[in-house]
């Protein structure tokens, strides 16, 4: 009521607002204020749950152990093998150098990221909507669908949050000529390449849109063109510095081009559950609601520059979780598509009949309730779970869910082995090497077939027959 009232209060132009006027205005713009905070507490809280659950041993590890490897001083493509761009490990090993190297030091990170992810989702679809309340309760629904398994370190929450700071900024840039919104836009969008290329290039290309008119904006174009190649080439300059770009080509284009994405290609909405399986019909959706606002004036759409920016990364988060659509990826790119989806609710629905409103309202909130009771059986287990003591820290091995059988017999098995014994851990678990603090004798720390090259595998061996004290082997 506060919030129609202040729109029906707002004086004329060049006619100041009165007394009443102003006591009207403040409360609708307070409560826009506090969503914000809002937002990023509750996203913290039910986060908290898993800030040391274990769920599997797999792609965590890779920048855990990636970035270990760097604070002990081993430079990356050159001493071990990553196919993932230098920005994840870089941001990982510069926090482990400053917070020291620990799960709780990497999940406090993983929480922060999150919680940037759902801020900045959440100034995007303001920005887009205008409605501080569905924003808010747009994000607090996301946070509640994807985490659990993926409260994680992960190169995708890097390159999320980085996506959506340049969708806010650009955003932003339209209604404001400020230079230090492409500026931002450009550095974010740029970073987001660095770490996952391909929804990185793709964000970059989204936000572009936003400051393409050369003709009208030319300083606003060229200053987001410089801020997107400033983090690539402070990273190219890193590489250089360490001796490691030859290295770095090799593993993260020439490899990658050749050997990932023939491995990954699933359905899409594979391996989707009770959880975020409405996250699996949200890019649809979104598409169908932008051509129910475009049928509206189709004109007018072509000039709808805000439209055109949250359909631009709306897209570009659609095409970015290819080449391995599963619920995962899906859940790491969704927030993209959530300005536009905002965009989208806040344009149709004020003409709606109230009875229809209510009726979409409940759907909605009838349709996330399967995720919220799946989302607190996962909270439930994460936290009843026994702790188990590693070189790491405390740890939540939760076995009934996805952890390997017999993951806490074998940390207890390697810490009774002396100090200096070196190890090899087979095929796909480099959480063990971190969770354990021990020496992986391999420069490699995924071996799959048709992904691991014959090279790779007989240097491998050649490593573990000269170095190796331990093999420790899943057969999972």
């Amino acid at each position: 009521m506060n919030i129609v009232r202040a729109i029906r209060a707002v004086p004329s132009p060049g006619q100041p607002p009165s007394l009443e006027d102003l006591e009207i205005l403040a409360p609708a713009r307070m409560g826009n204020r506090l969503w914000l905070p809002f937002v990023g507490l509750v996203t913290a809280m039910l986060c908290m749950p898993f800030a040391r659950a274990i769920f599997w041993l797999g792609d965590e590890g890779v920048l855990l152990h990636g970035a270990d490897r760097m604070v002990r001083g081993s430079t990356l493509y050159v001493d071990f093998f990553e196919f993932l761009p230098p920005g994840g490990f870089v941001l990982t090993a510069a926090w482990f150098s400053v917070t020291g190297v620990s799960l709780l030091s990497a999940r406090t990170l993983a929480i922060l990221i999150i919680v940037g992810i759902a801020c900045f989702t959440f100034l995007a679809c303001r920005q887009a909507s205008r409605n501080a309340p569905l924003s808010g309760l747009l994000v607090i629904g996301w946070i509640m669908m994807s985490q659990g398994f993926w409260t994680e370190i992960s190169h995708h929450w890097f390159t999320t949050l980085f996506a959506m700071v340049g969708a806010w900024a650009a955003l932003a840039g339209l209604e404001q000529r400020a230079l230090r919104w492409p500026l931002i836009a450009g550095v974010a969008v740029g970073a987001a390449a660095m770490i996952v290329p391909t929804r990185g290039a793709l964000a970059v290309l989204a936000a572009l849109t936003a400051f393409l008119n050369l003709r009208q904006n030319r300083t606003g174009s060229i200053t987001y063109v410089l801020g997107v190649a400033l983090v690539p080439a402070g990273l190219v300059a890193y590489l250089v510095a360490n001796h490691s770009l030859a290295a770095a080509f090799d593993d993260v284009i020439r490899f990658t081009a050749t050997r990932y994405a023939a491995i990954q290609y699933v359905p899409f909405g594979s391996f989707g559950s009770v959880q975020n399986f409405p996250l699996i019909y949200l890019f649809p959706l979104a598409a169908v609601l932008t051509l129910l606002v475009c049928a509206r004036d189709w004109r007018a759409a072509l000039r709808d520059r805000p439209l055109q920016l949250c359909a631009a990364f709306g897209l570009a988060g659609f095409i970015g979780c290819y080449p391995r659509p599963d619920s995962s990826h899906i859940i790491f790119a969704t927030p993209l598509a959530y300005p536009l989806l905002a965009l989208c609710v806040s344009r149709l629905t004020p003409r709606w009949h109230p009875a229809f409103r209510s009726m979409f309202a409940t759907l909605v909130i009838v349709l996330h309730i399967p995720s919220v009771l799946f989302f607190l059986w996962i909270a439930q287990h994460a936290l009843r779970d026994e702790v188990v003591p590693t070189p790491r820290g405390d740890v939540k091995l939760v076995k009934k869910l996805v952890i390997q059988a017999g993951v806490r017999e074998m940390l207890a098995r390697i810490q009774a082995t002396p100090p200096r014994d070196t190890f090899f851990f087979y095929p796909h678990m480099p959480m063990l090497p971190f969770l354990t603090e021990r020496e992986h004798v391999a420069k490699y720390d995924i071996f799959q077939p048709g992904y691991t090259l014959p090279s790779q595998y007989r240097d491998a061996c050649l490593s573990v027959m000269l170095t190796a004290d331990w093999l420790i082997i899943t057969r999972t």
